[in-house]
């Protein structure tokens, strides 16, 4: 027996809910790990990255206090983007098939859906790091929505320069210091300090250029890096030195694995769920409906979300593709 027209869009769309969210919710995103999560009610968000009034200084008896000069920091733009995905059910099909059959192909689209819809996100959140060094930008950095809003930098970070930059393209500060977090060097213990004393030892700034408290915990890896990354993170002794050293790095981070980073020997140091933002929209909405021109039905599932890259200092890559 055939399933009653009337009541087959509602019926669709309370079954694909039902398995969307039941592979959904059982899925392990990266992104969270990596990225702030935040909710958003607007087509965009946009920020000042904060210039606070600095350290203090002792005064002698007697004197002044020291009047500090306001400064303006860099406004950083984060637009929403839509996501969409649709399937559509034959009017004959609806008419003739049973209801086993169309139920059974609803599981199947409304769990491939879950799947997709995660490794969109993964997509996506990844870009940041795929295309962060390209000196030219990327779309992925462009927040311009047209008649709304216009990012001033296209497709490069606040400052005008790519996410990573190497020594040769310093990015300057509101306070004149000049700084990079782009390197040039294979994954291995002593580039891994290397990364770790630039960013806790010259990044460490503010935009007044004073020291601030920064402390890499991630090292963010492909997964043809994870042996490398266990040898330098676990082993008690430097692997392949002839003198047996300690391994002065073991435990220095956490490695996360990600299969979405498209180079497969970059690699990044940084502190977790810090200067970047994710910008949850909207959830997944599924929705079914009848054409009205060919009587079939669509069913159509979508979603909105964002980010933004808030302070380029709490990350350091190394061997990024620059375009």
């Amino acid at each position: 027996m055939a399933i009653e027209r009337s009541g087959f869009p509602q019926l669709v769309t309370k079954t694909a809910y039902k398995y969307f969210f039941e592979n959904y919710d059982r899925l392990e995103p990266v992104y969270p790990k990596i990225f702030e999560v935040e909710n958003s009610t607007g087509a965009y968000e946009q920020t000042t990255t904060a210039i606070k009034a600095g350290q203090i200084n002792e005064k002698k008896e007697g004197s002044e206090v020291q009047l500090g000069n306001a400064m303006e920091g860099f406004t950083v733009i984060g637009k929403n983007r839509t996501f969409e995905g649709a399937y559509e059910f034959t009017l004959e099909i609806v008419e003739d098939a049973s209801p086993e059959k169309i139920m059974n192909i609803v599981q199947a689209v409304a769990s491939g859906w879950a799947e997709g819809v995660v490794a969109s996100k993964e997509t996506y959140a990844a870009k940041f790091f795929n295309y962060g060094g390209y000196t030219a930008g990327h779309d992925i950095f462009n927040n311009s929505i047209t008649n709304v809003v216009t990012d001033p930098t296209g497709d490069l970070c606040y400052d005008g320069l790519p996410f990573f930059n190497l020594t040769g393209n310093r990015r300057y500060s509101k306070g004149g210091g000049s700084y990079y977090n782009g390197l040039a060097l294979a994954l291995s213990s002593a580039n891994l300090q290397t990364a770790y004393s630039l960013m806790t030892a010259t990044n460490n700034r503010n935009e007044r250029d004073e020291i601030v408290s920064l402390k890499p915990d991630t090292l963010l890896i492909p997964p043809a890096l994870r042996f490398s990354a266990k040898n330098i993170l676990e082993a008690e002794r430097i692997v392949g030195s002839a003198n047996n050293d300690i391994n002065s790095t073991q435990n220095l981070v956490a490695p996360i694995e990600w299969q979405y980073l498209t180079d497969t020997d970059a690699w990044f140091l940084g502190k977790a769920k810090g200067g970047l933002v994710w910008q949850e929209r909207k959830q997944p909405i599924i929705e079914t409906v009848q054409d009205f021109k060919t009587g079939n039905y669509q069913v159509k599932i979508t979603a909105r979300w964002g980010a933004r890259m808030e302070n380029w200092r709490y990350w350091v890559g190394s061997q990024f593709a620059t375009s």
